[in-house]
Formats: C-alpha cells, sequence, structure tokens
C-alpha cells in the first residue's frame, strides 16, 4: 500500500494540530515539520504523537551532524521515523541508520540539495527510504522533483516530496514511490478535508491503475 504522510510545516503547534485532525482520516503519517521543530522544540514530536497515536509520527529533523545523538532525541519524544540529510558526512548518515536500527525506528534519507553520485553512495548503506526533495526555495527556481527522481534511478524505497498537489501526486506512485508526502496543497486548502480525502483517492486509484 502506498502511504500518504502530511508535512505539517507551520510555526504554531496549536494551527499544526488543528490542520491534522481535519485530514487524519485519509493520512498514514503525520510529520513534524523542520519548521514546526525548530519553532516549538522536540515537544511537538510528542503532541503529534499523543495526539494520533495510531498514527506514524516522523520527526524531520533534517540531521546534519551528530546522527546517532539526534534519532535518540527524536525517538525520546515519540518519533517512529526520523531523517537524515543525504548531504551529511557519510559517516552521520551511516551512524543515524544504525542508532535507527537500534531503537527500531525507520529512517528516511532526504536528498535536498545532493547529486545522483552522493545518493548512490547512501543507497549502499541500505537506509529504510530515500526520500527525494525538492525544498521551496528550489521550487522556485524551477526545479522540478519528477527530474530529481529520474534522474537518481533510487532502487529502494521511495518516500517523495517537494510541491506535490493532486495533480502531480499520482505520477510519483506510477514512479514506484511508496510514501507520497503532500504539504501545503493539503494544509492551507480552504477545505483542508476535501483537499486530503481527493488526494487519497488519486494515490489509491494510481497504485491500483500500477498493479492492474
Amino acid at each position: 500500500m502506498v502511504l500518504l504522510q502530511l508535512a505539517l510545516d507551520f510555526i504554531d503547534l496549536d494551527e499544526a494540530i488543528s490542520v491534522a485532525k481535519k485530514a487524519q482520516e485519509y493520512v498514514d503519517i503525520m510529520e513534524a515539520g523542520t519548521p514546526l521543530i525548530k519553532s516549538c522544540g522536540i515537544r511537538a514530536v510528542r503532541v503529534l504523537k499523543d495526539t494520533f497515536p495510531s498514527k506514524k509520527v516522523v520527526a524531520d529533523m533534517k540531521i546534519m551532524d551528530t546522527g546517532a545523538l539526534e534519532v535518540s532525541i527524536a525517538a525520546n519524544a515519540g518519533a517512529d521515523i526520523v531523517t537524515v540529510l543525504a548531504a551529511a558526512d557519510v559517516s552521520t548518515v551511516s551512524e543515524a541508520i544504525a542508532e535507527c536500527r537500534r531503537l527500531g525506528k525507520l529512517i528516511y534519507v532526504d536528498t535536498i540539495g545532493t547529486g545522483a553520485e552522493k545518493i548512490k553512495a547512501i543507497e549502499r548503506l541500505a537506509p529504510d527510504y530515500i526520500c527525494p526533495h525538492v525544498g521551496i526555495d528550489q521550487q522556485r527556481k524551477g526545479i522540478k522533483l519528477e527530474d530529481v527522481v529520474r534522474e537518481a534511478k533510487i532502487s529502494i524505497p521511495m518516500a517523495v516530496g517537494g510541491g506535490i498537489n493532486r495533480t502531480t501526486a499520482a505520477r510519483f506512485v506510477e514512479a514506484g514511490a511508496k510514501i507520497i508526502i503532500v504539504g501545503n496543497s493539503i494544509t492551507r486548502a480552504s477545505d483542508v478535508q476535501g483537499e486530503a480525502k481527493r488526494i487519497r483517492e488519486i494515490v489509491d486509484a494510481a497504485e491500483k491503475g500500477a498493479h492492474g
């Protein structure tokens, strides 16, 4: 089953929780976005997990150094999944992966700003997921997530994010992504619940089509 992840890139925790409650029926994973963690601290992860105990919670830490330590901080706050940057030193990525395995957590390696050669090196470390990601600043420059996914040629499970909406979500399911990460197109919609439902339906239909 292709999972739908809701990226809560807010700076106000109450607002993030309010929006997440509207979308919860249609999403599988709740993400404490990097802005939320930086604004509210690691408690944002704990509050998300306490509020949505049946959902997986991602701590989008974007770890760049001290991989094992930052994984343990997120895990102790209740995170089920932690993110580390592919741009970090390979030793940092390796330590983060090892600590997640020790603690029984999952890890995404986020490729933002990283070339195909480094991504291949990361693949050899066998993380749970590699996450092709186009950041907001990159999107403004015209960089497209479809191009990043195609050029990376990733052979292990993918979680993909960066401007995905109802128009583009199916493309990434068809490209083999196992987790579709959606943020603003749901969280900033005038009808959050309705938009989450529509994207869920699109993802499910694309998955069904991909499997005949």
